[in-house]
């Protein structure tokens, strides 16, 4: 992965996204959060736009702190952005990253989630050691129910190379 996300892969498609795209830059300014984590956030295109935001990535030097979700403190955030970061591994991995998550957020996290599209822009061989987690809305309701979150929001979105996204936002039940 780590070849792949510090070379290869480029974050430039924000502008074809109908929901997780720069639009999300109003939206989170709007609720006026004292702290935003942008979890895997590639080139950091938010931080000069969205106030308060801290953007975390393992293999991007653009990032404020260059750090796995795993090996980040557990430290609590007004909004958490997960916008293709929360793709990768199996079952066992993206649960230990949402529970993960779940201690960390106070009043919304929003997510972009691939169900399992491997990226056909780039050589076979730069990606074979990805293990691309296949997203369902089966699977986003059911962690919602888990942990008593309310779905405020589930879409499906279109990347530029017309992959298809879940775009889908969580709110604490009271």
């Amino acid at each position: 992965m780590e070849k792949y996300f510090s070379g290869i892969w480029k974050d430039d498609n924000y502008q074809g996204l109908l929901y997780s795209g720069y639009q999300l830059v109003d939206y989170v300014n709007q609720k006026n959060p004292n702290s935003v984590l942008d979890v895997g956030c590639g080139f950091n295109k938010f931080k000069e736009k969205i106030h308060n935001l801290i953007g975390i990535d393992p293999y991007n030097n653009a990032a404020d702190m260059k750090i796995s979700l795993e090996d980040y403190p557990t430290i609590s955030h007004d909004i958490i952005l997960c916008l293709g970061s929360i793709n990768f591994g199996n079952e066992r991995n993206i649960d230990l990253q949402i529970k993960k998550l779940d201690k960390m957020w106070k009043n919304e996290i929003i997510f972009r989630v691939n169900p399992g599209i491997i990226h056909n822009w780039v050589d076979k061989n730069d990606i074979d050691e990805i293990e691309w987690y296949k997203w369902t809305p089966e699977k986003i309701n059911s962690i919602a129910k888990m942990y008593k979150y309310t779905v405020t929001c589930l879409e499906e979105e279109y990347t530029l190379c017309g992959h298809l996204r879940y775009y889908f936002t969580y709110i604490r039940n009271l």
